[in-house]
């Protein structure tokens, strides 16, 4: 009936016009939908059907096929529908898998016709496809967040879901392949968009398409990473429960933020030398910019804080002669350095000269300088802890703070860079008012004798250094 009523539909308006008009192409795509959606849904509550959805697919696309055929051989049309309704037979097709899996076939499918009418429009110059898919578009990524919602529930762990091998993850590769191409098909210069005259709406589409694409592309990984550790954390929980076992599960949710927060540094990276590399897109090297100081920022305010709750549960572990987590609770804070590393590389490269429109140098210096103020502090902090020191947040910090402030006026004035001595004055400034209103009252006679001393010695250096060089500094302060 489907198949009859289908063909009798395009013939009938073909022989009737040379093209179809807005309202018909809405209603070809439409009665695809529907039909597919009505039948998916008798299916799925059918003891023997739901076994039968990926042929129930397959079934539609060889429908699409038989009917593109028959415009085809009929002429009946412009290719531009025949390219439609081949491409939906195609989209029927690519849906049949997921389907057959138990997957998200309302979101392929919208992105799949997204990507299809976006294609005609753009190689086939037809404006009133490319305008059609821009609904289907923000529908199909409103759908993949709610696929997203449903499917990862964090209180949800009755069904394990397969890290990366499983259907979810496999509807979000799609749909980033899908989006994939509409972004390729909108940055190629031979395509014209059909809002080219219209300044607004043509930035506005320039900026949409990737920013959805970028999107779900971390967000795909960001959620395995998440699914991964609360499927281990479902499993020791049953484990526990079972044997009566104890074990600190809370420990696993830690390392799942460590884990997402290396994994957010890592695509920021990547990120912005993609853009370095293939792009050089000024919106997106502001925002990468953006993105790189966000996220170090994240993770020296809490990333650290969870390190050092990991330390603290592996010390505890030592005391009662465990081993649940083992060295990987202290070594996987330098794993984490290595994707700081990573962003701040890929962030000074940025700032080159012939690329950079902007000067950011002097930004990027105090990011770099108080990331690593930062770091150094809680890595003395955490072997003064491990060699159990009761001077960590006091002896050991001054020194290292008032040391760090001595480099960074040496750095100051040999690459004559007036706000990174201006950054350690200001650091030396916080060093001496953490020494008297903190330091002093909690210090036993010989730690303030060290204290004050090595201070001294560091204020007599900088003093020293600022007289002998101080014909550069006048030098650059006349520049």
């Amino acid at each position: 009936f489907f198949v009859t009523f289908y063909l009798t539909f395009l013939v009938y308006k073909l022989r009737r016009k040379e093209k179809f008009d807005t309202n018909d192409i809405i209603l070809l795509l439409g009665n695809s939908f529907v039909f597919y959606g009505i039948g998916y849904a008798l299916l799925e509550n059918h003891t023997t059907g739901e076994q039968l959805l990926g042929l129930f697919s397959l079934c539609n696309a060889f429908i699409h096929l038989m009917v593109s055929a028959v415009i085809y051989r009929q002429k009946l049309a412009d290719r531009n529908l025949f390219y439609l309704v081949s491409g939906l037979a195609l989209v029927f097709i690519i849906i049949a898998f997921p389907v057959q899996l138990d997957g998200n076939w309302v979101t392929l499918l919208w992105v799949g016709e997204a990507a299809l009418l976006f294609w005609i429009a753009r190689t086939k110059n037809a404006p009133l496809y490319e305008k059609l898919s821009y609904p289907l578009m923000i529908l199909a990524f409103l759908s993949i967040i709610h696929d997203w919602v449903t499917v990862y529930d964090v209180g949800n762990f009755e069904a394990s879901i397969t890290p990366v091998f499983n259907v979810n993850f496999l509807s979000s590769i799609l749909f980033i392949a899908a989006f994939g191409l509409i972004n390729i098909l909108n940055q190629d210069k031979k395509y014209t968009c059909a809002f080219a005259s219209k300044t607004g709406i043509y930035k506005t589409i320039s900026i949409f398409i990737p920013a959805i694409l970028f999107l779900t592309i971390y967000y795909a990984f960001r959620l395995e990473i998440a699914n991964y550790w609360n499927q281990i954390y479902a499993d020791v929980t049953s484990t526990v429960a079972s044997e009566g076992r104890q074990y600190r599960q809370y420990d696993l949710g830690k390392f799942k933020i460590i884990w997402i927060l290396n994994y957010s540094l890592l695509f920021v990276s990547l990120l912005t030398f993609f853009n370095f590399k293939k792009l050089q897109n000024p919106l997106l090297e502001l925002l990468n910019l953006g993105l790189i100081t966000l996220a170090l920022a994240v993770f020296l305010v809490q990333g650290l804080y969870i390190l050092s709750e990991l330390r603290e549960s592996y010390l505890e572990q030592v005391m009662s002669q465990s081993n649940q987590g083992g060295m990987f609770m202290i070594g996987i804070r330098y794993i984490s350095f290595v994707f700081v590393s990573l962003a701040l590389f890929t962030c000074h490269r940025y700032l080159r000269p012939d690329f950079v429109k902007r000067n950011l140098k002097i930004p990027f210096d105090y990011l770099l300088h108080v990331s690593i103020v930062w770091i150094a502090s809680s890595e003395l902090i955490n072997w003064m802890d491990i060699a159990d020191s009761a001077q960590s947040y006091k002896l050991g910090l001054s020194i290292l703070w008032g040391t760090y402030s001595l480099f960074l006026i040496a750095l100051g004035i040999w690459k004559k860079k007036k706000h990174v001595r201006v950054g350690a004055i200001a650091l030396f400034g916080v060093t001496l008012i953490k020494l008297f209103f903190y330091d002093i009252s909690h210090l036993d006679t010989i730690s303030k004798t060290i204290v004050f001393v090595s201070l001294g010695v560091l204020l007599l250096i900088i003093s020293f250094l600022y007289n002998k060089y101080r014909h550069i500094i006048s030098e650059e302060t006349a520049d």
